[in-house]
């Protein structure tokens, strides 16, 4: 089987995706359709239907998903609490599969039980069944193959709040985040790596998470490995050991989009890039500041290791991040070129 190369875009920027990447995704997801009350609601203008029209005519066999909920929305705890909130839910986005004509689903639910409700473990399996049973209800009636995804945590706090262990079985793949690994929290480190790296006090990495997962019960071939456009970086930090590992007066936040890395950081004299050769992670630092990054190289090195572990591919967050072309191109490079 061929790999999946997802991406994620926002609609106000799908005027930015080309015809030529259009050609070499697999899968689109359109972030976010949000929750609003207790349904999902997206109204996309005249115009960003016209970009999603021509998107389809680049690239028919283009899998175009709406993704519903994101970061930054919550609301699928209390609407899945009942089961007439559960159909209301569910109802609200069919119509916007249908209304647009979609060919699925991505679920963001972000996250399960970050309330302390531990019943949404079951609430969450809920809406993925429910969601499947629709889809699948759709496809019998016109013979068309739609698709239900979701975007989960990289963690065992999130294998502890959710039965992905047992609701995979109603996924066709699972966009495994495994970027902000770092970045929230102290002290410096690396946000989006692959391996842990020596002497990390806090234990995260593509591997690392990638096997909780696994020893959890979720098939391997149904996991794509994450890809940050996006950096995190620590302030006020000591020029010690290029910043890794060192504690900042704040915890660490976003930090620049991959564009402006390159067009602004990485001609920075303040700044040297380093590369972490155990960890496979790039990163800057200017004696004070330090910024984590995927970059190319780290792309090659994830898409290597999801073909030796047989994943089933992977994605990036998010696609207005890097206008250069660049981190898309490496991704599909090393994952797709030449296995078409």
């Amino acid at each position: 089987m061929g790999k999946y190369f997802v991406g994620y875009i926002t609609a106000k920027s799908l005027d930015g995706l080309t015809r030529v990447q259009a050609r070499k995704l697999t899968h689109l997801n359109i972030a976010f359709a949000p929750m609003v009350g207790d349904i999902t609601v997206l109204e996309l203008s005249e115009q960003q239907q016209e970009y999603l029209a021509e998107i389809r005519s680049f690239n028919p066999e283009l899998k175009i998903l709406i993704s519903t909920g994101g970061g930054d929305n919550h609301g699928h705890g209390e609407a899945t609490r009942t089961p007439e909130g559960l159909k209301k839910l569910v109802d609200s986005t069919m119509d916007i599969v249908n209304r647009y004509d979609l060919d699925g689903i991505d679920c963001d639910w972000e996250f399960p039980g970050d309330n302390g409700i531990i019943e949404e473990k079951y609430q969450h399996t809920a809406l993925l069944k429910a969601y499947r049973e629709e889809l699948d209800k759709l496809g019998a009636s016109n013979g068309r193959k739609y698709w239900l995804t979701t975007a989960a945590a990289a963690g065992q706090w999130y294998l502890d709040r959710t039965e992905i262990h047992k609701s995979h079985v109603y996924l066709d793949f699972i966009n495994m985040m495994t970027y902000a690994l770092r970045g929230w929290d102290n002290p410096a480190g690396h946000h989006t790596c692959l391996y842990e790296p020596e002497n990390a006090p806090v234990v995260h990495s593509v591997d690392t998470d990638v096997k909780l997962m696994t020893d959890a019960g979720v098939p391997i071939e149904k996991i794509l490995v994450g890809v940050a456009f996006y950096s995190r970086r620590w302030d006020h930090i000591a020029n010690i050991n290029n910043g890794l590992n060192q504690p900042s007066p704040y915890s660490g936040g976003f930090g620049p989009d991959y564009t402006e890395i390159v067009l602004k950081y990485e001609k920075n004299k303040e700044y040297v890039k380093h590369w972490d050769d155990v960890a496979k992670a790039a990163y800057l630092f200017n004696g004070k500041t330090l910024i984590s990054y995927d970059d190319p190289l780290s792309i090659q090195y994830k898409c290597a290791y999801v073909k030796e572990k047989n994943m089933a591919g992977a994605f990036y967050w998010v696609h207005s991040a890097d206008h250069t072309g660049i981190l898309f191109d490496a991704m599909y490079d090393h994952l797709l070129l030449g296995e078409e």
